[in-house]
């Protein structure tokens, strides 16, 4: 059973939801925390440094009360409900409770306990806004305000007013300090976000250069004569039927003199978008160059190939385009069988000599190879 695990089926931490499973660790790491802290008191009581009516027992259990209910709430989800899923400032308020009741307790070291308000700050800074650390700062001087007007109230005769106004400017001081510190340490998380966005954002773009063709985004011929590759050597091992089809538009260069290559962009646009809804998802189709462009059938038939081919060159024939409504573009095509023994290059011109042939019958029809298997 893991480490994390209370029995089967359930988890402290869960796989599923690694944001959650986040939280969670920093919740346990503020627990962990908390009892360093207990156990530190603990001892304090018993060597005079801290008042020997601190009740750190009790109060350590309701701490650890409290935060079950914390795990709970976040555990089930139910926090994400909330604009904070971690409870963040829930959890520091709780913590600047505990410390101002710890440090009413504190004799000697009060002036070195006010740091326990920082270690509470630090757990925000990663967690909530600049604006939402500063409340938080507000809040954990006001709570040590209040902490020294009630002593100076009620025990006037034990406190001298310079160490309580010397203990009240350090931690001023500190927590602005600190605020000020974490409002640097966000802007630097924030901008290694962004920075980290771009890169993924590049990388994406860099990765859909390197295998697509920018203007119709099908696979580059690089790209397809490494998938080629792949194929050839797949059916080596694994006898399969494939398929080659080489298709190339006819008349293309007429279509760029007379209407301009955004026209002739827009036809290749066309074809691309045709072809990508005519043949199956594991089909590898590529522009091989200008009006040219190549097909794979990997585990594919004769009439299955010729079937797709034939439903391309019928809707790609029936397309029309804004710029000139009468204008008709076909294409022609020459498929060619995988036979044992092949080469990249032999099927290729296999697929070529069979497209030359249908180019040479008058165009606008698919042309097979004779060698089939």
């Amino acid at each position: 059973m893991s480490r994390h695990s209370l029995e089967p089926g359930f988890r402290l931490l869960p796989r599923d939801h690694p944001d959650r499973a986040l939280r969670l660790r920093r919740l346990l790491m503020a627990v962990y925390s908390y009892l360093l802290m207990w156990g530190g008191l603990a001892i304090g009581t018993r060597l005079g440094a801290v008042a020997s009516d601190l009740p750190h027992l009790p109060l350590l259990l309701v701490l650890l009360a409290v935060n079950a209910v914390f795990f709970v709430i976040i555990r089930s989800g139910y926090s994400e409900r909330f604009k904070d899923p971690s409870l963040t400032v829930a959890q520091m308020l709780v913590g600047i409770a505990m410390i101002t009741l710890i440090l009413h307790y504190a004799r000697e070291l009060r002036g070195a306990l006010l740091c326990l308000y920082l270690m509470l700050m630090t757990f925000g800074v990663f967690s909530i806004h600049r604006r939402r650390q500063i409340a938080m700062a507000l809040v954990a001087q006001s709570a040590f305000t209040l902490l020294l007007i009630y002593e100076w109230l009620h025990q006037p005769a034990q406190r001298q007013f310079t160490l309580m106004f010397s203990h009240w400017g350090i931690l001023a001081l500190t927590l602005t300090w600190f605020v000020s510190m974490g409002g640097h340490i966000q802007s630097l998380q924030q901008r290694f976000r962004a920075q980290r966005e771009s890169l993924l954002q590049a990388h994406d773009r860099l990765a859909r250069i390197a295998v697509r063709d920018e203007l119709t985004g099908l696979y580059n011929r690089r790209h397809f004569l490494e998938r080629f590759d792949e194929e050839l050597s797949r059916v080596s091992r694994e006898p399969a039927p494939l398929y080659l089809a080489l298709v190339d538009l006819d008349h293309f260069k007429p279509v760029n003199d007379t209407y301009g290559h955004q026209a002739g962009d827009a036809v290749l646009q066309r074809f691309a978008n045709v072809a990508s809804h005519c043949l199956r998802r594991t089909d590898v189709l590529a522009r091989y160059g200008g009006e040219e462009f190549a097909i794979l059938f990997p585990r594919s038939h004769h009439e299955a190939c010729l079937a797709a081919i034939t439903r391309l060159r019928e809707r790609f024939a029936e397309a029309r385009y804004a710029f000139a409504p009468d204008l008709r573009v076909t294409l022609s095509c020459g498929l060619a069988a995988y036979q044992p023994g092949d080469t990249a290059r032999i099927l290729l011109e296999r697929a070529d000599q069979a497209l030359y042939r249908a180019k040479s019958e008058g165009r606008n029809r698919v042309s097979m190879d004779p060698i089939r298997e």
